[in-house]
């Protein structure tokens, strides 16, 4: 239910209250209003006929007293009018009353005795009537009583009336207000407060042209509107300042793009030149020996050529690494189970690993398959392997630990490989670009800087990703995140539980 309806049903509901119950205090007024004034008139024919009475006891013309509350009676407002003796018993009724059916009231003696009036509401003949007696006196001897009677369904008649009169006023004026409610409420309450929602709702769509129009000045809308206006012009003054620092802001992105793009190609262009730039020398110098001395040993020839052709192959390596980086990679992907792969790679760089003096340790807690080609993936761990243990040059330990399900990305598992060693570790400001083509640590002629480079283009082929850290004991350790397969049967099934390979 909107709040607009709300208040309008409260405020409707308030006013019917309030209006039954003015209602009700006006008609209990008017009930006592009208029982007070029924009552002064039965007092004033009392009051009348005493003195009438007691002229015609004093006359001695006791006769004509029949007569007259004959005629008394009448009246449609008298029920009827009784005589009573000094004994208190009656003695003229008024038509259409029959004396036989008259009850001798108590009240009357004590009229009679006291002089005093009674006021009383009794019932004659099954009808409730109020009633006055009154006490008759000739000078100061006390002659009878008389009683008065007003029947009580003239006054119940008359409320009965009036509560009509003040039930159809009081709808009259619930219909009117509430008519009244309803049209303020929507020309001041309902329709200010529908502007300003449609502005807030074009607002929250992103429209900034849209002002709200509130009827009215100096009211407390026409003040939001215009503080709502306001605001859209502060948001659209805000919106062209950030579209601009925006655009601002992208053209330095670009820039700084292009001065990265480069720099990339600067290192990139600085790395080929090294790189090949020291079998160009090599091979310069032995070809410059054989031409300089044509008699040069056949022992001699034999090695410069040696010399010259190897230089030639480690040119074709690095520019087959280049196109490697360049060149999408041909998967043949087959689910692999990655502790055996793991272990194969331990397996041909054993003699590797022994010569350097380093103990490999393999953890995995049962076969973890996972998504990709094997032999990509082998040269994957093969370079972060041998790149351990080049930053161990007096041995130490390697520890590579394969667990399965422990990352997810993009609704997928993945499997992770640790590989850790306890050689020096990264500097930090070597650790964001260990990943960068021909960036290295290593001394000239130590390695490329290719391998880490590869490796991560190669997982990055296969949807995973790997990570570098540096060890809080000391030394690096890389993670590799590979897309997680279904497990395979195997021949020779691998039984769940720690286990390492060691040598």
């Amino acid at each position: 239910m909107k709040t607009s309806t709300k208040l309008i049903l409260l405020l409707t509901v308030m006013v019917g209250v309030v209006m039954a119950i003015g209602g009700y205090f006006i008609l209990r007024q008017r009930e006592v209003v009208l029982e007070k004034a029924m009552h002064n008139e039965v007092r004033a024919h009392a009051h009348t006929l005493q003195i009438a009475l007691e002229g015609l006891y004093q006359a001695d013309r006791t006769e004509e007293a029949q007569q007259l509350i004959n005629s008394l009676s009448r009246n449609p407002r008298v029920y009827g009018v009784l005589l009573f003796d000094a004994d208190g018993k009656v003695e003229m009724v008024s038509d259409p009353l029959v004396a036989d059916e008259i009850r001798y009231p108590d009240e009357v003696r004590q009229v009679v005795a006291t002089g005093v009036t009674v006021e009383t509401i009794r019932r004659i003949r099954k009808q409730e009537v109020f009633s006055i007696i009154m006490p008759i006196r000739v000078g100061t001897e006390r002659r009878g009583a008389f009683e008065i009677a007003q029947p009580m369904s003239f006054i119940r008649a008359d409320v009965a009336l009036a509560r009509r009169q003040i039930g159809v006023i009081t709808l009259l004026l619930f219909a009117v207000i509430t008519l009244a409610v309803v049209v303020v409420f929507s020309y001041s309450l309902i329709r200010p407060i529908r502007e300003l929602l449609r502005g807030a709702a074009a607002l929250g769509r992103g429209d900034l042209d849209y002002r709200v129009v509130v009827p009215g000045k100096g009211n407390d809308f026409a003040r939001l509107a215009s503080e709502f206006n306001r605001m859209a012009d502060n948001l659209e003054d805000q919106r062209i300042a950030a579209t601009r620092e925006a655009e601002r802001r992208l053209a330095l992105e670009r820039e700084l793009r292009h001065s990265e793009r480069l720099a990339s190609v600067g290192r990139l262009a600085a790395g080929v030149a090294h790189e090949i730039g020291t079998p160009l020398n090599v091979i310069d110098m032995r070809t410059e020996q054989l031409m300089g001395d044509p008699d040069v040993p056949a022992e001699r020839y034999l090695r410069n050529l040696k010399t010259i052709r190897s230089q030639v192959a480690k040119i074709a390596r690095i520019v087959r690494q280049l196109l490697d980086l360049a060149r999408p990679y041909k998967l043949n992907r087959e689910a692999v189970d990655l502790v055996a792969l793991l272990s194969g790679t331990l397996e041909l760089l054993e003699a590797d690993l022994k010569s350097a003096r380093i103990r490999p340790e393999l953890l995995h807690d049962g076969r973890v398959m996972v998504d990709g080609d094997r032999d990509f993936l082998q040269q994957v761990f093969t370079n972060i392997v041998m790149n351990a243990v080049q930053v161990m040059p007096d041995g130490g330990r390697l520890r590579i630990e394969c667990l399965g399900n422990l990352a997810e990305k993009d609704g997928r598992s993945f499997a992770t490989v640790w590989i850790s060693d306890n050689g020096g570790g990264i500097s930090p400001g070597d650790l964001p670009h260990i990943f960068d083509p021909f960036y290295t640590t290593k001394d000239v002629g130590s390695g490329t800087g290719l391998g880490l480079t590869v490796s991560y283009r190669i997982a990055e082929e296969h949807g995973g990703w790997i990570e570098a850290t540096n060890n809080m004991e000391g030394g690096a350790t890389f993670t590799v995140y590979l897309p997680q397969a279904a497990p395979v049967a195997a021949d020779v099934p691998i039984t769940p539980g720690k286990e390492s390979v060691s040598s």
